[in-house]
């Protein structure tokens, strides 16, 4: 599921374009990019190489501009920082984040998500991965009749303005995709859906396959992740920060493999 690439000025673009080639891979969901621990200006690197790696999306939000329905900045780039000012935020708390997509509620969302980060040295804060393949094991295993549900079942994602109205998981072929974010279902969901969203909320929390399946990545200074955002879910360990921005991450929204003028 994961493929570790080492990147460096003079491998950028063989790097690039090895990434694009094994995003075309249907077992391939997570890719990290390690980088060079002593790179100065880490996101901008980053940014430079998206002619290379594909489209990013004018999606960011921050947290200091609004509420949930209106925190749109119009930018690239969203912080995810260690912040005690915002401890009900998850992009600035130090608690675990439970698994989910980011498009969850964005219709037009991109192929992918993409991280680099600027510090991490705090104990924990490991970004955690589980493959929809995987997830769709455990459901058949664990909870047949709850999978029924959430392959039938509309259930509507909303915030910063934006809806999703779709189902949780849904097959196509051989590949599953996944539409989850608990904390963003929809208030006017009905309520059967919310039924199934507050249990399969527990079940992501408590099943011992769920547990098994998580795949860890730690992010070093100069590194980068970037993933099929809806064939797979992630989340974050909790960390125990000793200062302000012990965990700092820039986080976008891109196409990959998708060039656009």
């Amino acid at each position: 599921m994961i493929s570790e690439l080492a990147i460096r000025d003079d491998n950028a673009k063989q790097v690039c374009s090895q990434l694009c080639e094994q995003w075309k891979r249907d077992d391939l969901k997570v890719f990290v990019l390690r980088g060079e621990s002593k790179r100065t200006q880490v996101r901008d690197w980053h940014e430079s190489l998206f002619p290379l790696i594909g489209t990013p999306a004018h999606l960011a939000e921050d947290v200091r501009i609004g509420d949930r329905d209106q925190q749109r900045t119009g930018g690239i780039w969203m912080e995810v920082r260690y912040d005690s000012r915002f401890p009900d935020a998850y992009r600035h708390s130090a608690n675990a984040q439970p698994l989910h997509t980011d498009g969850s509620y964005i219709p037009s969302f991109p192929n992918a998500s993409l991280m680099t980060c600027i510090a991490n040295t705090a104990e924990g804060g490991e970004t955690t991965f589980i493959d929809s393949l995987v997830l769709l094991q455990i459901l058949r295993r664990e909870a047949p009749e709850l999978l029924d549900e959430l392959l039938s079942t509309i259930v509507p994602h909303a915030r910063s303005g934006d809806r999703r109205d779709e189902q949780i998981i849904r097959q196509a072929g051989d590949r599953i995709w996944v539409n989850w974010n608990y904390y963003c279902v929809a208030k006017d969901t009905t309520p059967a859906a919310r039924v199934l969203a507050e249990s399969f909320h527990r079940l992501l929390q408590n099943s011992p396959g769920v547990k098994a399946g998580i795949r860890p990545v730690k992010l070093l200074p100069g590194d980068a992740v970037v993933w099929k955002d809806a064939e797979v879910l992630h989340g974050r360990n909790a960390f125990v920060p000793t200062r302000e921005s012990d965990r700092f991450i820039w986080k976008c929204a891109i196409d990959v493999g998708i060039f656009r003028g």
